[in-house]
This record gives C-alpha cells, sequence and structure tokens, in this order.
C-alpha cells in the first residue's frame, strides 16, 4: 500500500515537474485533455517569449478562451497574434476556431494591407527597394487571401495595380536610384495633341489633398464610364503576336471627372496617348470621404494580347 502512496505522489509530481521543464508543452497538454482554465494559467506564466513560443502562446490561449465560451477575448487575442502576423497559421485547431479566426482575419486585413503598402511606399521613397519589395510581396499575399476571405472593395482591387506595378518596378530595375524617379505625367488636353507621344510633358501635381487606396474611410470612386480605345488597325499589325499590360495613373476629382492622367507602365507610345486622350471624356461617381466628395488616386491597367 505504500509503495502505491508513493507511487501516486510521483504520478502527481509529472506534470509540475513538466511544467517547470516546458510550460507551453505543458499547457498543450492540459489543453488536449480539456483542462482549459489549467491551460491558461500556465500559459500566463511564460514570460517574455520569443518569437515563435509567443505564436504558439497566443494561439493556444485563443483556443483555450474560445473553448471555455470566452468569446470575445479568444477573438481579441486572435486579433493580437493576426495584427503581428497576418498570415499565420494555426496548428491542429478545431473547425470552429480556425472559423473565428478566419473571421478576425478577414476583418483585420483590409486594415493591415493598407499599412504594409504604406511601409512599402516610405521604403521606396526612402531608396530601400529590398525592403519595399519585402513588403510588396506580404501585401500581395494578404491581397490574395483577402480576395479569397471575401473581404474585397474596389479600393482594394485598385491597391492590388498599384502593389503589383512597383513590384514590376522593383523586379524590371537594376539601378535603385530609378525607382525614386519622379512620375511624368500628360494631361489630357495635351495628350489629344500629341499623337504620337515624342516626349511626355511634366505637369504640376496640383496643390489639394487626393486620397488613394491606401488611406481609410474613403470610399473609392465608381465607374460611369471608362471605355477603353480600341487599338487602331495599323498599330494592331505592328503589334500582332506582342502581348503586355499597360498601366495608367489617374486623379479623379471632386465631380468625378479624370483631373490628371499618368502613364507609369507604357505599352506603346502612340496607345498611351490615346488613353490619355480618352481619360478626359472619363466619368466617375466621385470618391467620398465623411459624405463629402474628395479627390482620388486611382490606377487603371489594361492588358493586351496580340495574337
Amino acid at each position: 500500500m505504500k509503495a502505491i502512496a508513493i507511487l501516486g505522489l510521483l504520478l502527481a509530481a509529472v506534470p509540475a515537474a513538466l511544467a517547470a521543464e516546458d510550460p507551453l508543452l505543458a499547457a498543450k497538454d492540459l489543453y488536449a485533455a480539456a483542462s482549459y482554465e489549467e491551460a491558461l494559467t500556465t500559459l500566463a506564466g511564460i514570460e517574455s517569449p520569443p518569437t515563435e513560443i509567443a505564436r504558439q502562446v497566443d494561439m493556444y490561449r485563443a483556443y483555450s478562451l474560445y473553448a471555455l465560451g470566452r468569446t470575445t477575448e479568444a477573438e481579441k487575442v486572435a486579433e493580437s497574434l493576426i495584427r503581428r502576423e497576418p498570415m499565420v497559421e494555426l496548428d491542429e485547431a478545431a473547425p470552429r476556431i480556425e472559423a473565428m479566426f478566419q473571421n478576425v482575419r478577414k476583418r483585420l486585413l483590409p486594415v493591415l494591407i493598407r499599412a504594409e503598402y504604406r511601409t512599402a511606399r516610405a521604403d521606396l521613397d526612402g531608396k530601400r527597394p529590398e525592403s519595399a519589395k519585402v513588403h510588396l510581396n506580404d501585401a500581395r499575399r494578404m491581397l490574395a487571401t483577402a480576395q479569397k476571405l471575401g473581404a474585397w472593395d474596389e479600393g482594394l482591387a485598385d491597391l492590388q495595380v498599384l502593389v503589383d506595378g512597383f513590384l514590376d518596378l522593383t523586379h524590371a530595375s537594376a539601378d535603385q536610384a530609378s525607382l525614386a524617379a519622379p512620375e511624368t505625367v500628360v494631361s489630357p488636353a495635351a495628350a489629344a495633341t500629341a499623337l504620337p507621344i515624342d516626349s511626355v510633358v511634366p505637369v504640376q501635381r496640383a496643390s489639394a489633398p487626393s486620397y488613394g487606396p491606401e488611406d481609410e474611410g474613403v470610399t473609392p470612386p465608381s465607374i460611369v464610364d471608362q471605355r477603353a480605345p480600341m487599338l487602331p488597325e495599323q498599330l494592331r499589325r505592328l503589334l500582332k503576336g506582342r502581348t503586355g499590360t499597360a498601366v495608367f495613373d489617374l486623379i479623379i476629382d471632386e465631380t468625378g471627372a479624370v483631373q490628371q492622367a499618368t502613364v507609369r507602365t507604357s505599352f506603346h507610345p502612340v496607345y498611351d496617348a490615346l488613353v490619355i486622350a480618352q481619360s478626359r471624356g472619363w466619368k466617375y461617381l466621385p470618391a467620398m470621404r465623411n459624405g463629402v466628395p474628395v479627390r482620388y488616386r486611382k490606377s487603371i491597367q489594361i492588358t493586351f494580347n496580340q495574337e
């Protein structure tokens, strides 16, 4: 009988010893055994863990809170984790917990994507293209996930064009200085008398504030008329077999008219000029901020496949 009692004491001491040696592993075992309160207590004792450990601590804290029916607290922990690592993958989560994390991710992604893009632009402006590339790639992955989750709107669609365009620039250019080169802008009025384009005319940016897809709380303009011009027959024959994409940056004013047009990625100088000229007739419902029409920076992409 005495031997059995001693054995019982030893077995009782095992979880405590395990927790002292590896509290995260102990917390996981407690969670697996449905001892959720004990798992939370063990996790709370892990102080200043490194990144990988902190990730799992927050995961199992959220898991345990959710299992206890403390859904609001679980979502707050999930939010903290997703803000640090938007694309974090969960460890062996039950379907309902995965769904909770996906709902939190869906809510946060539009904000996180815009923040990632602003960081990338700051890197580009600061002539740090390699760092910018990392943030642009992260933004691209988040955009793909946002689209799958249904966290999609016209502003994110515009932002995707910008992210893809800047990634193309970072991949195509070996000269870091070219990333900081000023934009060349052709106004619609100038383009109408400049076919074909022999040179692009720099246009001074207006001083009035303008918003873009990276800005929160702004409803992007809606298209009323944005018909791209057809390729002229002569140019179509010249470009037969060629594929490519042109990207144009627009500033749409408070009335929904195109105030400025910028050729960012050229397909052909003649066609660029045709688009710029036609853009002066494009019409949008203006962007809105707090119920007031505002100027908005929008990018459009035209893809060609001249078979």
